[in-house]
């Protein structure tokens, strides 16, 4: 459902005389968060957002997985927001929707594969419910490769506001251009000229785990064809203009800090390319040498323990402060998906209400819903019997989709799932237990075949624990879990014939697929949750608001007060669809210490 839908159904509901009311208070409020008096509302002058990879609410901060310091340490220090929610899928798409209020588009959503320039033009129509959107001449539901990836100069940024509202802001990326060639163009992209259409780095490497499509910076000529990247996007670790130098003097520290860690200890990769920080730090603040190269949530904890408390003893921080630390989607809730280390066993009871309360969500004239606007190059369609043909930017990432349906676009993980052959799974006569490290939980009910398998079986209860330390790389074989599961016989756990090497999956089919749901709406990036610290926030306190990218980049306007040199889209600031009509930033469920008296 897209924005203008939503809105219509909701105004027919309320009525025209209580919508406006609603509406008039709703802006109320905004302006008076936004610009009471002239001041600033929380008198937050620095901001340091952090932004990790691939985590749903539930693996993060409920401690399903090795992660202390995120999902227990932290949230004593501020507010844990249980309902924020990403914007699509996979990560390149809810970076720029961050920074840009842009809805996604099939190239984002592929992680842009070739660095190449947007082709199609921005809807200026203010009648159209999507106008500021940049809409792709590919049409809506462009086959991925056919929209581009990097927006022209007429799509403006929240660094443009900042820009012209005289507010200073840098980009913190961790290993950026530790190879020469990688990433040497402005503002850390693969290309020079910018959207020349080189191949892009999706993966990380030993000596430089950065990777493009996971910074904002590189995505939009109104930063690519200025001079602020030359200065304004930095090595996240450089002696001399990285996060450290610049806390330690109040003047030399950004109004507003992006930071992007690298694909290790931003927890996508489940064992690490390179150093994940587990050999601790040199005198001289340098890491040492790696003891493992366990990732996931276990790098991105050792990651968050290390630079959290280097903001937090700066005196930026401690005078109007407040340090974000969020995910660019999680989706779906629980699932393992080679990242997180756990599973949890109610998933396919519950596969159906989670995938629906945890696509999407946003505050719209104070009501939590659970949609969010498709825009104009990803909406949904559905058959006449309500099947999704066209995902919307949840992608279908996680929810196989038939085949069969007429007119279906197939992406990401939008294909039922061919057999698969686990080589390394290992079993014998004394247990029903088999050990494959490839097995996830959305294989249950799988059909299982091998030397000395009894015949009508399949995967029964799935175990992935760890995590377990692997003292090589990726590239080298290492794993970060110990995958395991019951083998099921005519529905009877039973033991193998005799030693099993080796087994092959069937075909996963929507009879068997506990995340196979194909008329709920995967319209978003899932629930990731967000903790945020400041001396304007309690300790310990929590928020079920519904909030998600869109509200993040209305609740930066707001605070930063870029209306007067940004009038955006709403002549309040804002830009793309954190101008939604009713759209909730960051309330007084957030800001909940509003004097930032000591804590």
């Amino acid at each position: 459902m897209n924005f203008s839908t939503a809105l219509r159904k909701r105004t027919v509901a309320f009525g025209a005389a209580a919508l406006m009311a609603a509406a008039a208070a709703v802006v109320s409020a905004a302006l008076a968060q936004a610009d009471p008096g002239g001041a600033n509302p929380t008198g937050i002058k620095h901001v340091w957002l952090i932004i990790l990879e691939n985590k749903s609410y539930d693996a993060t901060f409920t401690g399903l997985n090795d992660n202390t310091y995120l999902w227990k340490t932290l949230p004593q220090q501020g507010v844990l927001l249980k309902n924020y929610f990403g914007t699509g899928h996979f990560s390149l798409d809810n970076y720029t929707s961050m920074v840009s209020g842009q809805g996604p588009n099939p190239d984002g959503q592929n992680d842009c594969p070739q660095y190449k320039d947007a082709v199609g033009a921005v809807i200026t129509n203010p009648a159209d419910p999507n106008t500021g959107q940049w809409a792709s001449a590919a049409g809506p539901n462009g086959p991925a490769g056919s929209n581009g990836c990097v927006y022209p100069a007429t799509v403006s940024t929240l660094f443009n506001q900042l820009d012209a509202a005289h507010v200073s802001w840098k980009g913190y990326l961790q290993d950026l251009q530790n190879t020469a060639g990688r990433e040497d163009y402005t503002c850390g992209a693969p290309g020079n000229p910018a959207g020349a259409g080189v191949p892009d780095p999706g993966g990380a490497t030993a000596t430089d785990q950065y990777v493009p499509k996971h910074s904002p910076f590189p995505w939009f000529h109104s930063l690519l064809d200025g001079t602020d990247c030359a200065t304004k996007t930095v090595n996240l670790d450089d002696t001399s203009k990285g996060l450290f130098h610049d806390l330690q003097s109040e003047s030399t520290t950004p109004g507003f800090s992006w930071i992007t860690p690298n694909n290790c200890s931003d927890a996508h990769d489940a064992v690490c390319h390179g150093n994940n920080l587990s050999g601790g730090f040199n005198t001289d603040g340098t890491p040492k040498a790696p003891i493992n190269y366990t990732g996931g949530l276990y790098a991105a904890d050792l990651w968050l323990e290390h630079y959290i408390p280097m903001i937090e003893k700066s005196k930026a921080f401690k005078e109007g402060g407040l340090v974000d630390v969020t995910f660019d989607e999680g989706f779906p809730p629980f699932t393992f998906t080679g990242n997180s280390f756990r599973n949890s066993q109610t998933v396919a009871a519950n596969a159906a209400a989670s995938i629906a309360a945890d696509s999407a969500g946003e505050n719209i004239f104070g009501r939590n819903v659970n949609t969010e606007p498709t825009g104009p190059n990803t909406p949904l369609k559905t058959d006449a019997t309500g099947n999704q043909l066209y995902p919307g930017p949840g992608y279908n990432a996680f929810v196989d989709r038939p085949s069969d349906l007429p007119g279906l676009i197939l992406g990401g993980g939008g294909k039922v799932p061919g057999p698969r052959t686990d080589a390394t799974a290992t079993g014998d006569q004394d247990s029903n237990t088999i050990i494959d490290n490839s097995i996830v939980i959305t294989d249950q009910g799988r059909g299982v075949t091998g030397t000395n398998v009894p015949t009508s079986c399949t995967v029964g209860q799935v175990q992935d624990a760890g995590p377990q330390f692997p003292s090589v790389p990726t590239q080298s074989g290492g794993r970060a879990v110990n995958g395991s599961f019951s083998l099921a016989c005519n529905g009877v756990p039973t033991a193998p014939s005799g030693p099993v090497s080796g087994i092959t999956l069937a075909a996963r089919t929507p009879a068997t697929d506990p995340l196979f749901d194909a008329t709920h709406a995967t319209t978003g990036g899932g629930d990731t949750g967000s903790v945020l610290i400041s001396p304007f926030i309690k300790p310990g306190t929590t928020s079920t608001t519904y909030y998600d990218h869109y509200s993040w980049l209305r609740t930066m306007e707001d605070v930063f007060q870029v209306k007067s040199a940004a009038p955006g889209l709403d002549g309040l600031g804002h830009i793309g669809f954190a101008a939604q009509r009713g759209l909730a930033p960051f309330g007084p469920d957030v800001f909940n210490n509003p004097r930032g008296e000591h804590r």
